[in-house]
């Protein structure tokens, strides 16, 4: 034995280089083509091996766990339970490759239950990791005892690595790279598919910037483009919060999103330390009304406290703002390196551009196989009566082989064919479908040869499979943006409640008085008007990012709201006392603080209802008590905003609740406020002028109007509760009988005690 004298720092050196590397490739850092870990890899695999598809039951966490260690990860069971149980949290990962029955943890910290008792099976995101994994689209190699083979890499359709984000800690290394909206990287992609030579900038004119499972706010996106060409940095993010107003002249903060990977529990601790503390000695309450709808962390202030620099406060004293580290180290073909977010891109595009080959390839390769089969069946269907007295003369099946071989030139899996071919293949039919068989194969074929011989119609291949991704999986941006240049194109669609709350769609609240559902551009101003005859304004890109009107008076609401920019002309208003006024946009001031812009004739008289004013046409005024008058809208003189309106209809005992334009519409769509609905045509309904009669289109009921809506083919409506429920239907004009005005409105949402309070048309 010979004895090998080595120095004590080379070998430490060596050994801890070794030990890095292992750690790097084997364990921390993912590969940019999946955007897998290994144990990540391991366990997707597993669950694919045992058939754990979304269509498929549960099995339990511990059996999914017991399957990796024993063929694919020999490491401890608490880092693969603890691997499978982050890739179905939702509030880790915008796109969870595990669904989870059972305790999973919680966003305040909570530890999973233990593997014995959880479930699992693949989401339908994992799904399109492993698609194609059958057809030679990637390398398998031994697993760690070469009993089986496993995947050096998934086949990847979903482009994990940046939707889903990852995060690890190596030797020396460490990798941080954020989530993302999958509809961006998506367009991202086709764009880089399109030109390679985009640059950051350009790419980011798609990908926005990071988009978190819970939402919140980036604060600093012009730094953005910087810190993703080099692959470092920072993201600067906070929560998404409000102040609300409560009586006696209070506020309090209302908290719905937090920064990505902020425990809420120690965040409500921190809270109450520093109010203890007398650090934030204007709190006087904090609470946690979170649900399974979502966070809602209130924060009740002091009579004289101010709700914004208390709010300022807490984003400097605690984790309601905080940084995410940027930090784009992957594994290119086994090496780790830092780049930027384009070579993310190209290198994602290039490992489907390879799959996308070898799986055109393999299909190549069956249709080649089965074409020479189906030549062959057809060739002895044309010597049929020779074949079949080959087979009869012939004393055993080698010999029949050897002699379908050498007298019709078949191959050898050509005569093993024709000698496992049923009887019922000699139809005529059989011979027609084999006949159109060969052609299908001829055409594919073409197709896969094609694919196989050039690269553009394989990227070609890879703009439809991100386009079939996009339609089938995009999701809303759940984290907002707030430095978006406002140049920049886009819009989202934001709720208006009646307090002055604006925010979108997607943290909409039951519970709360729904005005209106509007399309907000990035470069627009958003219009508010109240019950008092003010008029509120605030940028779009603000009203984008969840906003809070500071109304003047307590009994204040808001009726409702437009776009500046898709409004042109004039807007009008409808008083309860019956009284219109037609105001031209060019007398709107841009003050957020409101702007009266109409005088009220009679000191108890509100604004109930304002729509754009058409240029010629008729609207009709209706009441609570199911009065309605039709008159042509030249007949309301337009108006400055210093002046009263004029009167449109009157009202004994009753009161005005809105005004519609009929536009082209035939027929109205009358909805009780008891759910009962009911289509009148506007034949019955007589042109009048102002100030005339009105005509009862509730007949003898004792029903309440909430709404008159012109109905044409269909229309989409958001019922609102009076107890604060919200739901949806659709109604289809041809799927309602016109009705007399005499007749009764029949029934269509079964409401039990509670009734309407607002129809929002959507």
């Amino acid at each position: 034995m010979e004895i090998i004298t080595v120095p004590i720092e080379e070998e430490v050196k060596q050994s801890y280089i070794d030990y890095a590397m292992s750690v790097i490739v084997g364990r921390a850092i993912p590969d940019v083509r999946d955007g897998l870990k290994p144990v990540q890899r391991r366990i997707l695999y597993a669950m694919h091996e045992m058939g754990l598809y979304p269509e498929k039951a549960f099995v339990k966490s511990a059996r999914i766990v017991g399957a990796v260690l024993g063929y694919y990860h020999p490491h401890g069971d608490q880092a693969v339970y603890e691997a499978l149980v982050r890739m179905a949290q939702d509030f880790n990962m915008n796109y969870p490759l595990v669904i989870g029955q059972g305790n999973f943890g919680s966003v305040d910290g909570d530890p999973p239950a233990a593997m014995r008792y959880t479930e699992a099976k693949l989401s339908k995101y994992a799904v399109k990791l492993l698609e194609d994994l059958d057809k030679g689209t990637v390398d398998f190699v031994p697993n760690f005892d070469g009993s089986t083979l496993e995947p050096s890499v998934l086949p990847a359709k979903f482009p994990n690595l940046l939707c889903n984000g990852v995060s690890g800690i190596a030797v020396g290394l460490a990798t941080s790279i954020p989530p993302h909206n999958l509809k961006e990287v998506c367009q991202a992609l086709i764009e880089l598919a399109k030109n390679p030579e985009l640059s950051t900038r350009e790419i980011m004119k798609y990908i926005k910037g990071p988009d978190f499972p819970t939402g919140g706010i980036v604060e600093n996106y012009e730094e953005l483009a910087e810190f993703y060409e080099k692959g470092r940095g920072q993201v600067k993010i906070r929560a998404k919060a409000h102040i609300e107003k409560l009586s006696g002249g209070r506020e309090q903060i209302v908290i719905r999103e937090l920064p990505y990977q902020v425990n809420k529990a120690e965040l409500i601790k921190r809270i109450a330390e520093l109010a203890r503390e007398g650090r934030l000695k204007e709190i006087s309450d904090i609470r946690d009304e979170s649900d399974k709808e979502g966070i809602r962390i209130i924060i009740e202030l002091k009579r004289d406290a101010e709700g914004n620099k208390v709010l300022e406060k807490l984003y400097k004293y605690t984790a309601l703002r905080k940084n995410f580290p940027l930090n784009f180290v992957v594994l290119i073909r086994g090496e780790p390196k830092l780049v930027g977010i384009k070579t993310l891109l190209q290198e994602f595009m290039a490992h489907r551009l390879e799959v996308i080959l070898r799986r055109s390839r393999y299909f190549l390769s069956k249709a080649k196989e089965r074409i020479h089969i189906v030549e062959g069946l057809l060739k002895a269907l044309n010597n049929l009566d020779e074949i079949i007295q080959a087979i009869k003369t012939s004393q055993d099946i080698q010999t029949a082989r050897e002699r379908l071989i050498k007298n019709f030139n078949l191959s050898q899996a050509q005569a093993n064919a024709v000698l496992d071919m049923k009887l019922q293949r000699l139809t005529s039919l059989e011979r027609s479908k084999l006949e159109e068989e060969e052609k299908e194969l001829k055409e594919k074929i073409e197709y896969y040869t094609k694919l196989v011989e050039k690269e553009e119609e394989r990227v070609k291949v890879f703009i439809e499979e991100m386009q079939e991704l996009t339609k089938a999986f995009s999701s809303p941006r759940k984290t907002l943006i707030e430095t978006l240049q406002l140049e920049e194109e886009g819009s989202l669609t934001v709720v208006i409640y009646a307090n002055g709350k604006i925010v979108p769609t997607e943290n909409m609240e039951e519970g709360e008085e729904v005005v209106d559902l509007l399309e907000v551009p990035f470069t627009t101003g958003l219009f508010m008007v109240s019950n008092k005859g003010r008029v509120y304004w605030i940028a779009g890109s603000q009203a984008l990012k969840g906003s809070m009107l500071s109304l003047k008076e307590e009994d204040e609401k808001i009726v409702g709201a437009f776009v500046r920019s898709h409004v042109d002309g004039r807007i009008l208003l409808a008083t309860q006392k019956g009284y219109v006024k037609k105001i031209p946009l060019v007398d709107f001031e841009y003050k957020s603080q409101g702007m009266q812009i109409i005088k009220f004739a009679q000191e108890d008289d509100t604004v109930v209802k304002l729509i754009q004013a058409p240029e010629d046409g008729d609207v009709v005024l209706f009441t609570y008590k199911g009065k309605l008058l039709r008159f042509p809208v030249k007949d309301i003189p337009p108006a400055t905003i210093n002046s009263k309106g004029v009167q449109g209809v009157k009202v004994e005992k009753d009161q005005v609740i809105g005004i519609r334009a009929l536009g082209e519409a035939k027929n109205l769509l009358i909805i009780t406020e008891e759910g009962g609905v009911k289509k009148v045509s506007l034949e019955e309904i007589p042109r009048k002028g102002r100030m005339t009669k009105a005509i009862d289109v509730l007949g003898s009921s004792r029903e309440r109007l909430i709404d008159v809506i012109p109905l044409k083919e269909y229309v989409d409506l958001m019922i609102v509760t009076k107890e604060g429920k919200v739901f949806y239907d659709r109604i289809e004009e041809k799927e309602l009988p016109l009705s007399k005005i005499s007749l009764r409105a029949k029934k269509r949402w079964d409401l039990g005690e509670d009734t309407i309070a607002r129809v929002v048309i959507k």
